[in-house]
């Protein structure tokens, strides 16, 4: 049912954004749980060959697990890229400039003046990868022609799992490099805006380009001294205000970062987080319990629960609150926008301690609270 829903919001959107020739609408895989990541279908390369890209808002650089050949490497759904010499980008190429820029890192090219490495690229996950940047072709949707567009050749990749979901990375954040950025440069869309909806129920979609909407939508300004993250600035949280629970007295620097799964709060926000729940909690049959390896704070019945639409009852709604300047803009998040029910027939919380994973001060808005939201980031008027 829900499949039929996107698949038929997805055809009304394309004839909508598409009216302009000017936009590209990609249909969205994957969940929160089990899967923990959204990904897009891109076809690469000549012949065009198919590959799942993880969309991550959260960095800048597109790359592709690849034979360069492979250092260290990772079991993926598709037959790994294979890219010829005439791939290569020089290291004097502009665009080897911009993806330094965007990676904030030197671009030196004495070593390696015939092509354009990249270090060690960490994500928060644990996972990294190194690499050479490349240019070869891809289909979009709704196009004809196939423009080249410069992406990563991942060769050497760390991290603890040994099988992956997708093939590599769609990096969309903010950038002079990234892949929006060049679509724009070569005049495919003519504004550099991003947006996606990720469905509670699985999939979604993701647009490039198009008229931004003016009307039925909330605008915050993003924080310019964030080169490639979409930050609104500082934010509190606060659990229903019926209650009266202030999460967070101190407001703190948030990012939308769609390659998180889940959201990351400081520690003292998780600890007032754990505490209100429990109280909400108080004359509910759900117990704690402590059996799930993913995630810590989880509760379940006498018997397994099967769905969030069947304990959502029991959890009161989150308030987010952006604050910039003067002025005050408050998100509403419902249960199933921050828990999720395992395989182990438990509801847990899908917001974690950020302190215990090295996000300092900062809050991470991952995929699970962004559920069921169009989030759009323009960065023409950004």
């Amino acid at each position: 049912m829900w499949a039929k829903v996107i698949a038929i919001f997805l055809l009304l959107l394309q004839l909508a954004l598409l009216s302009s020739s000017n936009s590209m609408v990609f249909e969205l895989r994957g969940n929160v749980y089990p899967i923990g990541q959204f990904f897009v279908t891109m076809r690469i390369g000549e012949p065009a060959k198919p590959y799942f890209l993880h969309v991550d808002t959260g960095s800048g650089l597109t790359w592709l697990e690849c034979d360069a050949p492979r250092q260290s490497f990772h079991k993926v759904p598709h037959e790994v890229y294979r890219p010829r010499s005439s791939n290569r980008v020089p290291c004097e190429d502009e665009r080897c400039a911009m993806m330094h820029k965007d990676l904030d890192t030197v671009h030196d090219c004495t070593v390696h003046p015939n092509q354009c490495d990249y270090d060690i690229v960490s994500y928060k996950d644990g996972y990294s990868s190194m690499g050479v940047l490349l240019a070869d072709k891809f289909s979009l949707p709704m196009r004809n022609d196939r423009p080249n567009l410069a992406f990563g050749c991942g060769y050497d990749q760390q991290g603890e799992k040994e099988e992956l979901e997708v093939d590599g990375i769609l990096g969309i954040g903010r950038g002079t490099g990234d892949l929006v950025s060049q679509l724009k440069q070569q005049g495919l869309i003519t504004e550099n805006v991003v947006g996606h909806c990720l469905s509670s129920h699985g999939g979604g979609y993701l647009f490039f380009g198009g008229d931004v909407p003016s009307t039925g939508v909330t605008w915050l300004p993003m924080v310019q001294e964030y080169t490639i993250y979409y930050s609104p600035g500082k934010v509190t949280w606060n659990l229903d205000v019926l209650l009266k629970y202030e999460l967070s007295k101190t407001p703190r620097v948030a990012v939308f970062d769609s390659g998180s799964a889940y959201s990351y709060v400081h520690m003292d926000t998780y600890e007032q987080l754990i505490q209100a729940v429990d109280v909400t909690l108080q004359d509910s049959t759900l117990q704690k319990v402590s059996n799930d390896p993913e995630l810590t704070q989880c509760w379940r019945y006498n018997e397994p629960i099967k769905s969030v639409d069947d304990v959502k009852h029991e959890f009161e709604p989150l308030q987010l609150t952006f604050t910039y300047g003067a002025s005050q803009v408050t998100l509403d998040i419902p249960p199933e926008n921050y828990v999720v029910v395992t395989e182990r027939g438990n509801v847990c919380l899908g917001i974690r301690n950020g302190s215990e994973h090295g996000m300092g001060e900062l809050n991470i808005i991952g995929d699970i609270t962004m559920q069921n939201h169009l989030v759009a980031y323009d960065n023409e008027r950004a």
